[in-house]
């Protein structure tokens, strides 16, 4: 067991890398006295920081967009980023980890700058619900899964 490596789990730095909000009918949209639908997405890219060895970005991007029939409200996208360090974790708990923990991690954030960046707009701030990113992750295995098998 001496010869086994510690393994690290650290979050370094955790930025905002790209911001987006557009409110395109503004100010008439104000005088709307309807609630508009409003559409959430999210993805999630994790990729090795070049040079930086045992280093890995995640950028979780989350996008909101607002609209009634064809008038759009706002939309906004948020990329927050997290730099971690990560080592000694063996290759099959990776995906899991860059898949649902740093997401975990990465999501308050975001709630916290699409929230404030809706309000600045004009509009009633919008607090996302917490995300099930274990429920997403494996969803999204089942479906590569499903993809791989023979027709």
């Amino acid at each position: 067991m001496a010869d086994e490596q510690e393994v690290v789990f650290n979050l370094e730095k955790i930025y905002l890398k790209d911001v987006s909000f557009e409110a395109p009918n503004t100010p008439s949209v104000f005088l709307i006295n309807e609630t508009p639908t409003v559409d959430v997405n999210l993805s999630t890219q994790s990729q090795p920081v070049e040079g930086m060895d045992g280093f890995v970005e995640t950028v979780l991007t989350v996008g909101v967009s607002a609209k009634l029939d064809e008038r759009t409200f706002f939309m906004v996208e948020v990329q927050q980023a997290g730099l971690f360090r990560i080592q000694n974790v063996p290759d099959d708990h990776m995906p899991g980890l860059l898949g649902i923990h740093c997401p975990n991690i990465l999501f308050p954030y975001a709630r916290e700058a699409i929230a404030d960046l809706i309000g600045k707009g004009g509009f009633q701030p919008l607090h996302l619900n917490p995300i099930n990113f274990e429920a997403l992750f494996q969803a999204s295995l089942a479906e590569q899964e499903a993809q791989a098998r023979p027709q």
